[in-house]
């Protein structure tokens, strides 16, 4: 408990501005509404694009992951592994989830709304990015006997110690598996509001033109 509390007392600057940050995203994804993403896309188009990149973009992810023979240093393979596991995966989501929902769509007869195409890729991701950081917030938890001792961290929290200097804490002070395995509880409840966010608008949007189509139908028969 006392590395927890010791964690929170120098990384909850972060924590907040993480959680603002979301809340801001989330407002945005669920409340803004921009009339030009309204353009409809044709369901086959779409769902072949989406599945031919996905295909394309996760053979070399998964190739990226098995830490292939390259001639390049040892760093620049470890920093493709650790890039292609931990965004690459999360990134390859959206493009799936987008070719399914592209089929669902053209079973149908409907098309692809742009819009709800952006709403559906933010909220498969960030849903990715969450797997991602659970593994985080787990595996610094291993390594540091269920948060109970500080375990020095080493370059690949670049990205941490960035965000951490930009709210002005010195790397030295969170240079630790412990700090970034909570600050990823964080990143998680951050990640859930904006994939919730997203995916409740698409879900809303999807049953209200569900609902209209009968009564659309209704109205050209009359006439």
């Amino acid at each position: 408990m006392a590395v927890v509390v010791q964690a929170y007392q120098a990384i909850w600057p972060m924590c907040l501005g993480t959680l603002a940050f979301s809340a801001a995203v989330s407002a945005l994804a669920y409340f803004v509404r921009l009339p030009r993403l309204d353009a409809a896309m044709s369901a086959r188009g779409v769902f072949w694009t989406c599945l031919i990149t996905w295909l394309l973009f996760f053979s070399v992810i998964m190739t990226l992951v098995d830490s292939p023979y390259l001639k390049i240093s040892h760093e620049a393979i470890v920093w493709l592994f650790m890039t292609s596991a931990f965004l690459g995966i999360p990134m390859s989501i959206p493009l799936i989830s987008g070719a399914v929902w592209a089929m669902c769509l053209g079973v149908r007869g409907e098309r692809v709304r742009l819009g709800g195409l952006i709403l559906l890729f933010l909220g498969t991701f960030m849903l990715g990015c969450v797997t991602s950081n659970m593994h985080d917030v787990l595996w610094c938890g291993i390594i540091t006997d269920g948060y109970s001792k500080l375990y020095p961290a080493g370059g690949d929290l670049l990205p941490f110690y960035t965000l951490g200097r930009f709210y002005g804490i010195p790397t030295e002070r969170i240079s630790d598996y412990a700090m970034f395995g909570q600050f990823a509880v964080f990143l998680i409840i951050g990640e859930f509001m904006i994939a919730y966010a997203s995916l409740r608008r698409l879900t809303k949007s999807a049953s209200r033109e569900q609902d209209a189509a009968p009564v659309i139908e209704a109205t050209s028969e009359k006439q």
